[in-house]
């Protein structure tokens, strides 16, 4: 790589490396924001939250890293424009893909960090997400739920509590669950307590009632028990015990040979096809978005005017296709024909941008007027 190319790499791996940090502390924001109930109301240390919000990063990177490298391609190349450079190495005699070939290495090495992210990243990180919100709920109802408040940690799912006892027993429990599709479970126990064995966490409740309504004919049948254990690993899974994954927390190999008795597959087969190729078109974007800046932007423009307009054109035509290419992925969810447009979308911008950048050339337009410009010097010599 010569001088001229690493002066390029480093200016764009500069502008990919802040936009990213910049977008990534933007969602993180929001992301914060939302999930501030579990320092507030869940009783939760700062460093919990900042981990659990941070495991949710993953599944956004895929999405934001190209769309960094597409704002970095264009200010770069906008820039070199609007600094002649673009136009000096042209005159020098520079070929139409020596502004390409820096770009499209740092559009490779984005490609393979998207693949590996999509890969093993994003579900490690969701299944640890997973596991940590069991065990904010766990401690939830053993010891964050105040007496005489009502608690819904999650939609649907509501806890109160008369009092604690010294023993840390929790005395006048009601758990009322709303989440089920079929029916609505209420608990209803004098005391309770909490029993954790071997990772997994139980409640064991003591004298009591469940009340069971129908949510089809409002049927409502009450059992009573003297003491009733119920599994906290219904709130998502848990250690030791077989776990039904959902799409996003599953890895390329789960998704390409899913489990028959997975819950979500059972009911949604077609979201397993279409995360699945869905993850494996995501890395062609990067490509597609270098070759798409370079169209547009990689060669020499005399007028301002001419850059803003192909910055625009740059941006629209990325994020068309872009979305596109996210439309397709939730049609392919219902119909597998969609498969052609989930890599039909990425394979002919990319194809398309080629041919724009082989059918312009480089600085042609500069090299006509550099000859008309050294006739007329010859010319006035001779005279």
């Amino acid at each position: 790589m010569g001088v001229y190319s690493r002066y390029i790499f480093r200016q764009t791996a500069t502008a990919v490396t802040m936009i990213l940090v910049t977008l990534i502390i933007i969602i993180w924001v929001s992301v914060a924001l939302k999930d501030i109930k579990l320092m507030t109301s869940e009783g939760q240390t700062f460093g919990i939250f900042i981990y659990m919000t941070m495991l949710a990063m993953p599944q956004i990177i895929g999405i934001v890293m190209p769309i960094a490298l597409l704002i970095a391609c264009t200010h770069v190349l906008n820039k070199l424009s609007g600094d002649s450079e673009i136009i000096v190495m042209a005159a020098s005699g520079a070929g139409r893909w020596k502004f390409a070939w820096p770009l499209l290495l740092l559009g490779f090495i984005v490609t393979l960090l998207i693949f590996a992210n999509n890969a093993y990243v994003q579900p490690t990180a969701q299944r640890e997400l997973r596991n940590y919100i069991i065990k904010v709920r766990t401690d939830l109802i053993s010891h964050v739920l105040q007496p005489g408040r009502f608690t819904t940690p999650i939609a649907n799912l509501t806890f109160h509590i008369r009092a604690r006892a010294d023993n840390g027993d929790i005395l006048g429990f009601i758990m009322h669950d709303a989440r089920g599709e079929d029916q609505i479970m209420s608990y209803m126990a004098d005391h309770s307590k909490i029993i954790k064995k071997d990772g997994s966490a139980f409640l064991v409740m003591y004298e009591g009632h469940i009340h069971r309504r129908s949510k089809k004919n409002n049927e409502v049948q009450i059992i009573a028990f003297d003491q009733y254990i119920f599994d906290l690993s219904r709130f998502g899974g848990n250690k030791g015990k077989k776990i039904d994954y959902k799409t996003y927390e599953s890895y390329i190999g789960e998704l390409i040979s899913p489990d028959p008795e997975n819950h979500y597959f059972k009911h949604r087969p077609g979201r397993f096809w279409a995360e699945l190729h869905d993850r494996l078109s995501n890395p062609l974007y990067p490509i597609l978005f270098v070759l798409v800046a370079i169209a547009m932007l990689g060669f020499p423009r005399t007028t301002r005017e001419d850059r803003m307009k192909n910055v625009i054109i740059a941006l629209v035509m990325a994020s068309g296709a872009r979305l596109g290419g996210l439309l397709s992925v939730n049609v392919l969810a219902k119909n597998e024909a969609a498969i052609f447009l989930v890599y039909g979308i990425p394979v002919c911008g990319i194809l398309l941008a080629v041919y724009i950048i082989q059918s312009r050339g480089a600085g042609s337009g500069l090299k006509g007027r550099l000859r008309k410009l050294n006739k007329k010097s010859s010319e006035g010599a001779t005279t």
